[in-house]
């Protein structure tokens, strides 16, 4: 009751703002008037994401002389990760930039990204996420429930970091509460290798840092400088467990009123959008490890085989539960 009434009240201040009222214009693009899609990001203007998504709207513009606009509304000013893709999903808003986990309750598949170690490095990760299995048999399963997947972006290797304790053993993690994402997945993760989960929102991170109420959590890089972690957080140990997408959400209904030289337009767009946030992601990062060491952050490198052994019983029942996905995944894997 207490989401619904929530999603009321977003959709209300939507109206207010005028950006509900661009939604209706996508029947009238079939006949050749513009139309704006509405894109939201948790992420602020500095992220590579948000960057990449404001080249796509650019580019998506001029391709297609101006019929397909997009505008990109970031650092979460609609709402919520949830929030916003409950609003792609009623077509009130056309996208939602996202991480995977997000969709994992829609949709039982995407649980998987968050099992630890599933993949044995970046260019196995790729090969996966742009295989014609992900884009054919993946992406498009939530359709019936009113979204889909129409590409991915690089959201880096996720490692633990806290405020003060060196992580280079799982059993360095025992006592310690660890933020998670509000994933089963990955708090059962945080549980197997010792830590205390402890859910909470992404935009409380860092005073739940500062104040002692977490110890640490797990994420990428870029979260110790775009996110200023890094003046609370000095200890980051790159247990690189998680290559986890994001991944850009449409809602199904807006997506099919398109024609078909639209549709070649945008996916054409889409594809450049994958690509540039990826260019952008590995230069960004760079730069927040050089930053991050410049204000304190001591790097570590832990035992890894200790942390990919904790987390046996996860892969365990992922062979026996998902069987075609680790074939494909593995078969993937043998190239590297």
């Amino acid at each position: 009751m207490k989401n619904k009434m929530k999603l009321g009240v977003l959709m209300s201040l939507l109206l207010l703002l005028g950006i509900l009222s661009g939604c209706s214009s996508l029947t009238e693009e079939a006949k050749g008037k513009s139309y704006e899609f509405i894109i939201s990001s948790n992420q602020p203007d500095t992220h590579p994401t948000v960057i990449a998504l404001k080249e796509f709207a650019k580019n998506l513009e001029e391709d297609s002389q101006g019929t397909l606009k997009a505008k990109v509304y970031s650092s979460g000013v609609l709402g919520s990760d949830r929030e916003t893709l409950e609003l792609v999903q009623f077509g009130a808003i056309d996208m939602v930039s996202t991480g995977v986990s997000t969709i994992e309750s829609y949709e039982k598949i995407y649980s998987l990204f968050s099992v630890p170690y599933l993949f044995n490095g970046k260019d196995h990760y790729y090969r996966v996420m742009d295989s014609e299995y992900m884009q054919n048999e993946i992406f498009p399963q939530t359709a019936d429930l009113g979204f889909v997947v129409k590409t991915w972006f690089d959201a880096g290797a996720r490692s633990f970091y806290t405020k003060n304790t060196p992580i280079t053993e799982p059993s360095d993690l025992k006592g310690l509460k660890m933020r998670t994402l509000a994933s089963p997945t990955l708090m059962e993760m945080v549980s197997l290798m010792g830590g205390n989960p402890t859910p909470l929102d992404w935009g409380e991170v860092y005073g739940a840092l500062q104040q002692g109420v977490i110890d640490g959590l797990e994420n990428n890089e870029l979260a110790l400088t775009v996110n200023k972690h890094a003046e609370v957080a000095k200890e980051f140990s790159n247990t690189r467990h998680l290559f986890a997408p994001d991944v850009l959400i449409f809602n199904t209904n807006n997506l099919n009123k398109l024609s078909d030289s639209q549709r070649d337009i945008l996916e054409n767009a889409l594809h450049e959008l994958s690509l540039n946030q990826r260019e952008l992601w590995a230069v960004a990062t760079e730069q927040a490890i050089k930053e991050a060491k410049e204000q304190g952050v001591n790097f570590a490198e832990p035992n890894i085989q200790a942390f990919i052994d904790s987390v046996k019983p996860m892969h365990d029942r992922v062979a026996k539960d998902y069987t075609e996905f680790v074939e494909v995944i593995n078969t993937l894997g043998k190239n590297n």
